[in-house]
């Protein structure tokens, strides 16, 4: 192997996991090529042969350091920088951002050690809030610091990890309690410090420990979409991605010329929409501030989870500043109509089965989403199994429609013998998109006011707001769409 330095050793691996998850993505499930697997391989590979270097170089320099220090006497050895880690130059104060910019002196040596010192805050991190997975919510942090973190598409490096530093000193916890409570004036010094760290216009970002775009809560809607979707995170206005519907290939005589096979390449684009949740809340909870984080953040979740349940089914897009629901208006989702007035049957299943193209009807994700009602319908079709919609319902999890996973989503219409409702959908929910701006703030009412004569009412309220967006990647109906939508006549 080369002379490496640490440093070159740590860009490289960090080159390497990168180029690994892009072929994890790529595959999205499926079996490697030849040609992916060898590359693979080959990472890991070479992971393994500089995680060796690297340990052996770095005692070395350990040997050194300390044969050095021998040799120069106790009294004249360089003192270590005053609570500093040595390895990293992360702060022994983990939420000491001036610190941090102290003790590096570069702009990478700095986003690096910001990543690195939201890492270990994570660790330590205990989400508010009851429902909130603890160590879901640490995984995709870690995922997201190690992605969406290490440069946006200015390049610009460590936006996600300053906020979590920002917002997690208990300083800025003690802070955000007063500024909600309306007890601003209360504030000392230090919290005052703490709080202008993250003052956006007037709002505050909620504490990375409340945040329902960051904490992974158990919602209070069925809306399984998230869990089998494609769903991205980004710091920034505008996910791009890259569509292609494929090379078509052809047969020649001997000593023919090629023919152009180029595919069409495409770059769908996602716009992130601003959602709010208006919060209010007496007086007096704000005077007893103990109890208030946690219901403030269990509020903003289910807010945030109902309103998604709706709009990633049914929104109306970027022009009217939504997501771009599945079965929505314009949402590219190919419709199989009943055979029959207000009924839905058994060979209506089948119907919506065939309809869609072959290579979204084998993707490893490919599954049903209904309403609860619809699923009660399809129970009632099969008494005595004849049709055989239901497979292993006792063991299935989900259970399976077809032979494929069933997920109740419960923003579809729930009267499947209603004319006009959609009741179902099914499709490769791999094609669906949801883009999450991640981070949420808030800005405080001190005082709202009754309608009837413009008096205080005794209560404030807190003005929150986030950003997501959600959509079908390449839309396109008839042969090539995504899902087919089962609607009744």
């Amino acid at each position: 192997m080369a002379a490496l330095s640490v440093a070159d050793i740590d860009a490289r691996s960090d080159e390497a996991r990168n180029r690994i998850k892009e072929l994890d993505a790529a595959a999205a499930g499926e079996m490697f090529s030849e040609e992916q697997r060898d590359e693979w391989n080959a990472l890991n590979t070479e992971l393994e042969a500089l995680a060796k270097h690297r340990a052996e170089l770095v005692a070395r320099q350990e040997v050194v350091a300390k044969l050095y220090g021998e040799d120069r006497g106790e009294d004249e050895q360089p003192k270590p920088r005053t609570g500093v880690s040595a390895r990293k130059a992360v702060p022994e104060d983990l939420t000491d951002l001036s610190a941090y910019r102290q003790h590096n002196g570069s702009f990478d040596q700095l986003s690096d050690a910001y990543r690195e010192g939201a890492k270990r805050l994570v660790e330590r991190m205990r989400p508010a809030g009851e429902g909130a997975d603890r160590e879901a919510t640490q995984e995709r942090l870690e995922r997201l610091l190690d992605g969406i973190d290490t440069a946006n598409r200015d390049g610009e490096k460590g936006t996600l990890a300053r906020r979590i530093i920002a917002t997690s000193s208990p300083a800025y916890q003690r802070a955000f309690g007063k500024i909600v409570s309306n007890q601003a004036h209360a504030m000392t010094p230090e919290e005052q410090r703490a709080a202008s760290l993250t003052t956006t216009a007037g709002g505050y970002a909620v504490p990375v420990t409340l945040d329902p775009t960051v904490i992974l809560y158990a919602g209070g809607y069925i809306n399984p979409i998230r869990q089998v979707a494609d769903v991205r995170t980004i710091t920034g206005n505008t996910w791009e991605g890259v569509n292609t519907a494929g090379i078509t290939a052809g047969y020649g005589d001997e000593v023919t010329e090629a023919s152009d096979n180029a595919p069409t390449i495409a770059q769908p684009t996602a716009n992130v929409e601003k959602a709010f949740a208006f919060v209010p809340f007496s007086i007096e909870i704000g005077q007893d501030w103990a109890g208030f984080q946690s219901e403030m953040a269990e509020l903003f979740a289910d807010a945030k989870s109902s309103l998604e349940n709706t709009k990633f089914l049914k929104g109306l897009g970027h022009g009217s500043h939504e997501p771009q629901g599945l079965i929505s208006v314009g949402g590219y989702t190919a419709i199989v109509s009943t055979a029959t007035t207000a009924v839905v049957a058994a060979a209506d299943l089948y119907s919506l089965e065939s309809a869609l193209h072959v290579r979204a009807r084998t993707a490893p994700r490919t599954c049903f989403f209904g309403s609860k009602g619809f699923y009660q319908k399809v129970r009632q079709l099969d008494t005595a199994g004849g049709a055989n919609l239901w497979v292993q319902l006792q063991n299935a999890n989900p259970p399976e429609l077809l032979g494929y996973p069933a997920y109740e989503w419960s923003a579809y219409d729930n009267t499947p013998t209603t004319s006009g409702s959609t009741v179902a959908s099914f499709g490769d929910p791999s094609r669906f998109l949801i883009v999450d701006r991640v981070g949420m703030d808030v800005e405080l009412i001190p005082h709202m006011f009754a309608t009837a004569n413009n008096r205080p009412s005794g209560q404030r309220g807190l003005y929150a707001y986030w950003r997501n967006s959600s959509g079908i990647k390449n839309p396109s109906l008839g042969a090539n769409s995504a899902f087919y939508s089962l609607k009744v006549l």
